[in-house]
């Protein structure tokens, strides 16, 4: 059995919550993403990691309070956890600098969502993403913010209204208990592709 099924978001259905804003639901998202990528840090063991208090400015508002931040935080990173395995994806990230034009950015951002089709494992791929890019700038603590800044600027932009739609965040629920085979195609091979075809723009 899947590790996924025994979640404790997935024991019940969160009640939905519609009167949300865009802005709560980026503020909790950009909380969520550092907790995402300081948490990331310390699993995979990296000395230099930056305290969570290091990836914003003093001051950022963080959203209104999540019933369950811990279990949510929990539940991304198991999404995650997957995400280690998608060579595809890998190949694609490989090939980003955390240094590259905002317009690099974007274009792999939307790459993840290209084919209309949103879910929470290409929520999770688009931390991913911004995971991966602060470990090329460790040493940067300001380009880290930018990256963090520019992922949620699309979050923003792009997911919060689906994320709104589901119930926000909590609706995370939703992944846990999905068949095996659509757990693990997180991103398909069209996604990867268009990637490949964005980046190409970004630098022509």
């Amino acid at each position: 059995m899947s590790r996924e099924r025994y979640h404790p978001l997935a024991r019940s259905k969160q009640p939905v919550d519609r009167h949300l804003s865009r802005d709560d639901i980026t503020n909790q998202g950009r909380y969520l993403l550092n907790t995402f990528i300081h948490e990331r840090m310390r699993q995979d063991g990296i000395q230099q990691a930056p305290a969570l208090d290091e990836l914003q400015e003093p001051g950022t508002p963080c959203g209104p309070p999540m019933q369950h931040t811990t279990e949510i935080a929990r539940a991304l990173r198991c999404i995650g956890d997957q995400l280690d395995g998608d060579v595809r994806l890998q190949n694609l990230i490989n090939q980003v600098q955390p240094d590259a034009q905002r317009s690099t950015f974007l274009n792999v951002a939307q790459s993840i969502f290209s084919d209309g089709v949103f879910n929470w494992g290409r929520v999770v791929a688009l931390f991913y993403f911004a995971y991966k890019m602060a470990l090329k700038a460790l040493d940067k603590i300001p380009l880290v913010r930018a990256i963090i800044n520019l992922v949620i600027d699309f979050l923003r932009d792009k997911v919060a209204q689906w994320i709104i739609d589901r119930g926000g965040w909590e609706a995370i629920v939703e992944y846990f208990g999905t068949p095996s085979k659509q757990v693990l195609l997180v991103l398909g091979a069209g996604v990867v592709i268009s990637g490949a075809i964005y980046l190409w723009k970004g630098w022509h």
